[in-house]
């Protein structure tokens, strides 16, 4: 029911007459509790030289029983809406998992309402000063903020503490003023990192660096898709960098590392605790204590670990191999995958449970193909990066060569367009620029890997392998053999096409008894 003409009149009457910003707020959330579905009011002030929020005026719960909200949690709607300017209409609260204490605490202060909505309270500079928040229903939330009465004085409310903040003497709106330009300035810091680290100049690539700048700063657990080679491990270790925390940020493979392994190396052992344990370890899990903990090809971790993962992520705690003592971490999780993880849900072969904790957020990375207008920017970023290795060595690529780079489908994604371009820069005269000759790994536009007899037999021979662990030793010889064929028998080339270390590479050509150029 909309607040009647006499009602709206006192209101604005009321609030023309307040002395102060708490009284206004007191006044105005006084009446905005009285509409239907409206359980509770707060309203949170950010004071000068402080890093959280705090509750300055309530309504329908004491104002001492209210938390304030650090500024550093910004999956907190509360947070959010001062930070961003931007309003939150959260209309399922078991919607959220996993926010900071902050929130979870104003939840059970208020457990009868089961929505929330959240409004900036602006200046006349359009930043927000303060945030309006109320809790209730989500059907009365919702009517009243498509009520045209509520809004004027919504209205009437942004004029009357503007001119309290203007009064003589105040300075209040000068230290929030310098709090967000500070704020903003962090911002401009971290988009410079993105821009540079996640090179791309098109629409998606923009959309991206969006993305991962408001990610950077949440705690919720975040899953990153796309194909192989599209680039997931490095705009993880981007999200890294742009956030707050300060320790590090810690990798793993879950399906590089041997099955009958992967417990202890992520979670510690003490000595004793298996065959070969002869001293205690810390695991990765206790590396990434104050950082972020990266667990790529989650789709590959075994089942059995993953309800271990899932207590971890619960209760912030872990056990070493053979330990009775449960240890705390304190990680923001990022996971990636290539591999459809509903299909797998679906399967068997991975734990529903899981699935939704991981994937409280989720960035999906194009692959090439879906952005090729990011190729030549992603060629002169890599060639930067050839000639400080290598001053003086390749003066750019052609035209042509940008041209026919784009009309590849790039099925291995950046990884191959990285792989194609160092292989062409090595073919390059010292001081010439890449021609379309020298690009490797393309005809007519297709990825040739192999002689397609040649291939064909070697593969219809390991079909009828009886033996697994030879066909994969024997698979394994043949792709990397045709990989150095590719490279020219550079193996730093082979290596960056396979997404390993040369080290890696090396020692595989060792124990195969492969040649391969050490790169110059």
């Amino acid at each position: 029911m909309s607040l009647s003409a006499q009602g709206a009149a006192a209101l604005a009457r009321t609030l023309v007459q307040a002395a102060g910003i708490a009284s206004l707020a007191d006044r105005f959330l006084k009446a905005v509790c009285s509409a239907p579905g409206i359980r509770y009011g707060v309203c949170y002030w950010r004071e000068a030289a402080s890093d959280s929020i705090r509750p300055i005026a309530s309504h329908g719960v004491a104002l001492d029983l209210l938390p304030a909200c650090s500024l550093q949690d910004l999956d907190n709607p509360i947070v959010y809406c001062l930070t961003t300017g931007q309003a939150r209409h959260v209309s399922r609260l078991d919607s959220l998992f996993g926010v900071a204490g902050g929130y979870e605490e104003l939840r059970e202060r208020l457990a009868a309402a089961d929505a929330w909505l959240v409004v900036p309270l602006l200046d006349k500079h359009q930043m927000a000063v303060a945030v309006l928040f109320l809790a209730g229903t989500a059907p009365g939330l919702s009517v009243w903020t498509a009520d045209p009465v509520w809004q004027e004085l919504r209205g009437l409310y942004d004029a009357v503490l503007n001119g309290l903040l203007e009064r003589p003497g105040s300075d209040a709106l000068a230290q929030t003023r310098q709090t967000m330009q500070d704020q903003q300035s962090d911002t401009r810091g971290r988009r410079r990192l993105l821009s540079t680290g996640f090179v791309g100049s098109g629409p998606t690539a923009r959309r991206l660096r969006e993305d991962m700048l408001r990610f950077a700063d949440s705690s919720l657990s975040l899953l990153v898709t796309g194909e192989t080679g599209s680039g997931k491990d490095h705009a993880a270790w981007l999200i890294h960098q742009a956030s707050a925390r300060k320790g590090k940020f810690v990798p793993v493979n879950c399906a590089a590392i041997p099955k009958d392994l992967i417990e202890a190396e992520l979670f510690g052992a003490i000595r004793g605790a298996y065959t070969g344990a002869v001293q205690a370890r810390a695991g990765l899990v206790a590396e990434a204590d104050g950082g972020t903990l990266f667990l790529d090809e989650i789709g590959d971790m075994p089942l059995g670990l993953q309800g271990a993962l899932l207590r971890l992520l619960n209760e912030k705690k872990y056990r070493p191999v053979g330990a009775t003592r449960e240890l705390p971490s304190d990680f923001r999780l990022v996971c990636a995958t290539h591999r459809p993880l509903l299909e797998l849900v679906r399967d068997g072969q991975f734990r529903e449970d899981l699935y939704f904790r991981i994937c409280q957020l989720t960035l999906h990375i194009a692959p090439l193909r879906e952005r090729l207008e990011d190729v030549p920017a992603l060629v002169a970023h890599i060639l930067l990066e050839h000639n400080r290795a290598f001053p003086g060595r390749v003066a750019g690529i052609s035209d042509n060569a940008i041209a026919q780079l784009q009309r590849h489908r790039f099925p291995g994604n950046v990884r191959e367009l990285r792989s194609l371009v160092l292989a062409a820069a090595e073919r390059t005269p010292p001081g010439k620029r890449i021609q379309t000759n020298r690009l490797v790994e393309l005809t007519s536009g297709t990825h040739e890997p192999m002689n397609d007899d040649t291939g064909q037999a070697s593969l219809q021979r390991l079909w009828r392998t009886e033996s697994l662990p030879e066909a994969l030793a024997a698979f394994e010889r043949l792709l990397l053999e045709d990989r150095l064929r590719q490279a020219a028998g550079s193996r730093r080339v082979a290596a960056q096409s396979l997404g390993i270390p040369k080290r890696t590479l090396a020692r595989k050509c060792l124990d195969l008894n492969l040649t391969g150029e050490e790169a110059i």
